[in-house]
């Protein structure tokens, strides 16, 4: 019991919110699985190209990041657990038909229903779990949240791989199982619902919303910022071998990991604005100092306080989520958020390729710099008019 009373989420809840997290976690696990492993090694025997496989994959994510504002708002209206059952069912229907009789059209078609199915379910997750924190754990609550659901993506890649690879005749049941899961998950949380909004949002209420919108789309960008030159910055100009990459990687995901706990106590227990700040100032230190190709030595200290930074800065993006906006419209105003933060994933990858040819290898580096003093200056203005009273 003392074990639990530490968690950020309180305890009468946590039978709900464990239920909701395992229809959302075999759902990423379900993705990954069809879509990187079970699509590309069975595209042949399906009919299949793997350009076709990329472009399902295109129009199910887009459709998902777009769809999230109605999605938000149709789990505001149903609840999350209806939500969840119609996703799990429109899987079912669109990997059956993909599987039994597959057909090109069938395949876009159906993604597409499927990611529209899906994309109210995340906000969903992620404001159930700021409406039951623990008063002052808001920041670590939902960061825990977004960090629970990422294993099951790796596990759903591994597992696929392994029943692809021994078990190829079985790799189709896994998914329908995890799916059919998904289904009666989303009946056992028919009763979870989000309160309804009494009144539209005011013009204040709309200016906290759009206080949070540059960090929302920022966010993602710089995480997506370095995905198509990572690999060849580091294996390339810094020199690095495959495996010392892994183990930067491993340190910085783990420091994150266990530091959010810690490090997320400071805007809950501090506030917001210092922590949000310092770590956004301590990441753009971080970028020029990588952009100087650093050797492996100084390279794995700068992952280590590039995790404690990112494990600061995440829960004081939750905190100041879950301060600014209004409980009864959250769940409807997340999903809108989600949209921006998809918009800032998709163009961080062609902005970094872009800075790469432009300036040079060290190029998304500087660029990852300076949005994050944008960012700097940006919240300061923030912060300062919020002292004056001119926001709430």
């Amino acid at each position: 019991m003392k074990a639990l009373d530490k968690l950020p989420w309180q305890k009468q809840d946590l039978p709900r919110f464990t239920a909701m997290l395992l229809t959302l976690g075999l759902l990423e696990f379900t993705r990954a699985a069809f879509f990187w492993v079970y699509l590309p090694f069975s595209s042949k025997e399906l009919g299949l190209s793997l350009s076709l496989v990329g472009l399902a994959w295109v129009v199910h994510s887009l459709t998902e990041a777009l769809s999230r504002g109605i999605g938000g708002f149709l789990v505001q209206r149903i609840g999350f657990g209806a939500v969840g059952v119609l996703s799990g069912l429109v899987g079912l229907l669109a990997l059956s038909g993909t599987i039994l009789n597959p057909n090109s059209w069938f395949l876009l078609a159906s993604m597409l229903l499927w990611g529209v199915s899906i994309s109210g379910l995340q906000p969903g997750y992620l404001s159930f779990s700021s409406r039951i924190a623990v008063p002052g754990r808001e920041g670590r609550a939902i960061a825990y949240s977004q960090f629970l659901v990422m294993p099951w993506i790796g596990l759903g890649w591994v597992l696929g791989t392994f029943f692809i690879r021994n078990l190829p005749e079985s790799t189709s049941l896994l998914l329908f199982v995890a799916l059919g899961l998904v289904t009666l998950l989303g009946l056992t949380s028919l009763g979870v619902r989000e309160p309804l909004p009494k009144q539209s949002l005011n013009i204040r209420q709309l200016m906290q919303v759009l206080i949070i919108v540059p960090t929302a789309f920022a966010q993602l960008f710089l995480q997506n910022l370095f995905n198509l030159v990572i690999l060849k910055f580091t294996l390339t100009h810094l020199k690095l071998t495959e495996w010392q990459l892994y183990l930067a990687m491993g340190l910085a995901a783990t420091v994150v990991f266990l530091g959010a706990g810690i490090l997320g106590r400071l805007p809950d227990r501090r506030g917001i604005w210092l922590p949000l700040i310092t770590s956004l100032g301590t990441l753009a230190a971080i970028f020029l100092l990588i952009a100087q190709k650093p050797s492996y030595p100084y390279f794995l200290l700068l992952c280590l306080l590039g995790g404690i930074a990112f494990a600061t800065f995440v829960p004081s993006w939750n905190a100041l989520l879950v301060r600014l906006l209004p409980t009864e419209h959250r769940t409807a105003i997340w999903g809108s958020l989600m949209v921006v933060e998809g918009l800032g994933a998709a163009t961080g990858p062609a902005v970094g390729g872009f800075l790469w040819d432009w300036l040079g290898p060290s190029g998304p580096f500087w660029g990852g710099a300076v949005v994050c003093g944008l960012l700097i200056v940006f919240y300061g203005f923030v912060y300062w008019r919020l002292r004056r009273g001119i926001a709430a």
